[in-house]
C-alpha cells in the first residue's frame, strides 16, 4: 500500500497543481516531492534535496527541525509555501 500524504499547496503552486490540497507518495520528503516534480521542477535542487525556493511545513513545523531529508507518513500534512522576493 503507498505511503500517501496529504500536500497543501499555497501560492502560484495552486495553479501549477490545479487545486489547493493533493496526496503524494513517498517516505521521506525528497520522494513526495520528486513524485510533485513532474509539474514543479524546482521543488528539488540539482543534488535532490528540498529546494530553498520553498519553505515545506510538516504538520505546521518548519521540515528543517526534523533533518534535511525527514520521513514523513501518511498522517503528515505537507504544507509547500514558495518564497517570494522582491526587487
Amino acid at each position: 500500500m503507498p505511503n500517501l500524504s496529504k500536500i497543501i499547496l499555497v501560492g502560484h503552486l495552486k495553479e501549477v497543481f490545479g487545486g489547493e490540497v493533493l496526496e503524494a507518495e513517498g517516505r521521506r520528503l525528497s520522494e513526495v516531492l520528486k513524485f510533485l516534480s513532474s509539474k514543479a521542477d524546482d521543488l528539488l535542487d540539482l543534488d535532490g534535496k528540498p529546494s530553498g525556493k520553498y519553505v515545506f511545513l510538516i504538520n505546521g513545523v518548519d521540515s528543517l527541525v526534523y533533518g534535511e531529508d525527514p520521513e514523513v507518513s501518511e498522517e503528515d500534512n505537507i504544507t509547500i509555501v514558495p518564497i517570494s522576493h522582491g526587487g
